[in-house]
């Protein structure tokens, strides 16, 4: 079995008296895709604003590589190598698509201001190095013809696409993707799942992601958990989820029994 990359260990996130999460531990290991579903209001995005700065948890412990995540800010979480994208889009509108990926480089810098203000050699050797990278990643992610485009002239379909490539711009070693086909239609959602697959499989990427997608969820990922009212119901594999009763009962219900018999 792999080595477990992430640990969230006994987490609780409270907001006055409510348990938005309720001492949550699971596992996510080096390389796989892990699944997390829920009903709306489940504290699935709550889990991912942990995991990522923006909360600090009231109990438990977030740890990434050994480190200890509870109160770092986001940054110095993206510099260690985690990074996100947003159920709603994200991009910076009015910037070109090339502008977006460059932003999310910015963390893995290494000139100062001075030798930005000047614009002294290593800056300028930083400046092409980036935007090479930032064509290549672009090229992988099938955008790089709209380059120049300004992003909020994108198809919705490629702005997820490049919210997706923003985040891998910025070197992470986990992706964590809060419901990257939210709004997509089947072919888009298809293309996506392959999308998913072949980072994992081609740049050693270990991908966490909330979806509401059944049919995405079951046929991408290596294991799933399940959230009801801030705690975790249930975790295995993608059969034995389709299979819990109290999943079931919880969320997936007949929108799954019907998935299983058109497969």
């Amino acid at each position: 079995m792999s080595e477990a990359i992430l640990k969230v260990d006994k987490v609780s996130m409270h907001f006055g008296g409510l348990k938005a999460v309720d001492n949550v531990s699971f596992d996510i290991n080096q390389g796989e895709i892990l699944s997390l579903i829920g009903p709306n209001g489940a504290g699935k995005t709550t889990v991912f604003n942990v995991i990522t700065g923006v909360y600090t948890p009231t109990l438990g412990n977030v740890t990434f590589k050994g480190v200890n995540l509870n109160l770092l800010k986001p940054y110095k979480v993206t510099s260690l190598g985690i990074a996100r994208t947003f159920q709603n889009i994200r991009l910076f509108a009015q910037l070109t698509v090339l502008e977006n990926i460059l932003l999310a480089m910015h963390c893995r810098r290494k000139t100062n201001l001075l030798e930005s203000v000047f614009k002294l050699p290593r800056y300028r050797y930083e400046t092409k190095e980036c935007i090479q990278k930032a064509e290549e990643l672009l090229d992988y992610m099938g955008l790089l013809g709209e380059k120049l485009e300004q992003a909020q002239n994108l198809p919705y379909g490629k702005q997820r696409k490049l919210e997706i490539a923003r985040a891998m711009a910025t070197d992470a070693e986990l992706l964590l993707l809060d419901e990257p086909a939210a709004g997509m239609n089947p072919q888009e959602t298809q293309e996506l799942m392959g999308l998913i697959r072949q980072i994992r499989k081609d740049l050693n990427k270990t991908i966490f992601l909330i979806e509401h997608d059944m049919k995405l969820v079951m046929g991408i990922s290596d294991r799933i958990i399940v959230f009801d009212h801030g705690q975790l119901i249930a975790e295995g594999l993608p059969e034995e989820i389709r299979a819990n009763k109290r999943v079931i009962e919880a969320y997936l219900g007949k929108e799954v029994e019907d998935n299983a018999e058109t497969e």
